[in-house]
């Protein structure tokens, strides 16, 4: 008998991480944008304070606690585009661990799920676009965060190959139905 269930949760597994790599890095890359920004803000004001009493310089304590923050939120593309590829070794890895648990049936869910797939970062991309060309502090920062603006931006042409090549490893195994 065939093992249907898992080979449901193969082709559910590979396909659904890469939906969820693709969403998770576009609303870290926001999100780090948004939270990036408004940290600049409230540091500059604080660091504007100066002094408070002649002996507490608050200007001098804002620069000893704010530099190490500054410096991990201004690394939040570096960040989102080591998320991305370690998402994409990720979805290979469920293709390789797959790879003997599929039979025939699963061929046919498998191309719909992907063309899904693709519509879905094409929508993304575009979405990303029209936030990546305004000409506010979010389109400021989004040209800052030049190499996940890149992956998410180009993801449907990445997300093509990575499915077409997870395709190929999951459907080179040996089946259930095959002799």
């Amino acid at each position: 008998m065939i093992n249907k269930k898992g080979n449901l949760f193969a082709i559910i597994s590979v396909l659904g991480t890469v939906v969820f790599v693709m969403a998770f890095v576009a609303m870290f890359v926001l999100g780090g944008s948004i939270l990036n920004d408004t940290m600049g803000n409230i540091f500059g004001e604080v660091r504007s304070i100066g002094n408070i009493t002649e002996n507490v310089n608050v200007t001098y304590y804002a620069d000893k606690v704010f530099t190490p923050v500054e410096s991990i939120l201004g690394n939040y593309s570096l960040y989102a585009a080591v998320l991305y590829i370690l998402g994409i070794v990720l979805i290979f890895t469920l293709a390789f661990m797959f790879r003997n648990n599929l039979s025939g049936w699963t061929i046919a869910l498998f191309v719909v799920s992907a063309i899904l797939i693709i519509l879905f970062s094409i929508i993304l991309s575009n979405t990303y676009e029209e936030f990546y060309m305004d000409g506010t502090f979010i389109g400021t920062a989004l040209h800052e965060a030049t190499m996940a603006s890149w992956l998410i931006l180009y993801s449907p042409t990445i997300m093509t190959i990575v499915i077409f090549l997870a395709g190929i490893i999951m459907m080179t195994g040996k089946g259930d139905e095959y002799p």
